[in-house]
């Protein structure tokens, strides 16, 4: 299904002035119920968009914003775009386009792809460019359909894994992994080979792991000891012990036309946090249960 194909003329709003995203979600609002008959009223669907944008995280970097909201009662999904005369003030970053959208309480995977497609073409910039530059509504969305940006038929991993993500090297010390740990505020590091293969991964638990000596999984306890003293060879020989000494294979992979529930499945299963997403060999994405949480529970 091609997303120009979930948009009509009379919900794209373009080349109007806007001082903020508050603004321009009312006008939107009044837009669909002009030209949509819900029995919801407006103020409670108004009142449902604002509850969702006090949970935060409906704007993205590249400057769209996807404000939108699940209503009870309501089976459809209803999108309305504006693109403003300049680009709305907000806190992080400018919006150049705002996308509304309605839907179900529990119909969520046409939503997400749709939600999903749009964020992608917002990492275009030339496709994003020109259709921040549209002149006309009919206009933004001949240049959507031209585009051919398809929204798939199921949630698939590829719709909410991250694209970036850090790194490491079997030749580099635990003491570099520690600090990246830190660093990005992560728990797992997957590891490429000098070809950029997947070959493994760390958790900080494995760090940990290095520091317990081996009589602490048979006896249990260690409430005999009275210091930091299991983790004295950790400390010492953090900038010599490499990563591919302490890292392990990956036992649980997903792809990316992998279907979301697989994904949950998974974690379910396992308890991990991260799964890797890897296509030929390759690492192309990370899905975490956090990933979940913000992009289908409460996206």
């Amino acid at each position: 299904m091609r997303l120009s194909s979930l948009i009509t003329p009379e919900l794209v709003c373009v080349k109007k002035p806007f001082s903020g995203k508050d603004e321009i979600i009312d006008f939107l609002l009044k837009e669909i119920h002009r030209t949509h008959k819900i029995a919801i009223s407006p103020e409670k669907v108004r009142e449902a968009v604002f509850d969702r944008e006090r949970l935060g995280g409906t704007v993205f970097p590249g400057g769209i914003a996807t404000p939108h909201a699940r209503l009870e009662g309501f089976d459809d999904l209803i999108i309305a775009v504006c693109v403003p005369e300049v680009p709305a003030a907000h806190e992080t970053a400018g919006i150049r386009m705002l996308v509304l959208m309605l839907t179900s309480k529990t119909g969520s995977t046409l939503y997400l792809n749709t939600l999903a497609a749009f964020i992608k073409l917002s990492q275009e910039p030339e496709l994003f460019g020109n259709l921040c530059a549209s002149a006309a509504p009919q206009e933004f969305i001949n240049i959507l359909k031209d585009s051919n940006v398809e929204v798939r038929k199921e949630l698939q991993v590829r719709s909410i894994m991250s694209q970036t993500f850090p790194v490491l090297h079997p030749e580099n010390t635990v003491k570099e992994a520690a600090d990246l740990f830190y660093k990005e505020k992560t728990s797992y590091l997957p590891i490429l080979d000098t070809e950029e293969n997947f070959v493994g991964e760390l958790t900080v638990l494995d760090l940990f792991r290095i520091g317990m000596p081996d009589y602490a999984a048979k006896i249990g306890s260690l409430k005999f000891l009275k210091s930091f003293e299991p983790f004295d060879l950790l400390l010492r020989q953090e900038d010599v012990i490499l990563i591919r000494d302490v890292m392990k294979k990956s036992a649980v992979q997903l792809e990316e036309d992998s279907p979301v529930v697989e994904a949950i499945l998974k974690f379910t299963q396992t308890n991990r946090r991260h799964i890797p997403v890897v296509r030929g060999g390759r690492l192309v994405g990370l899905v975490s249960y956090m990933n979940i949480l913000h992009k289908v529970l409460r996206a």
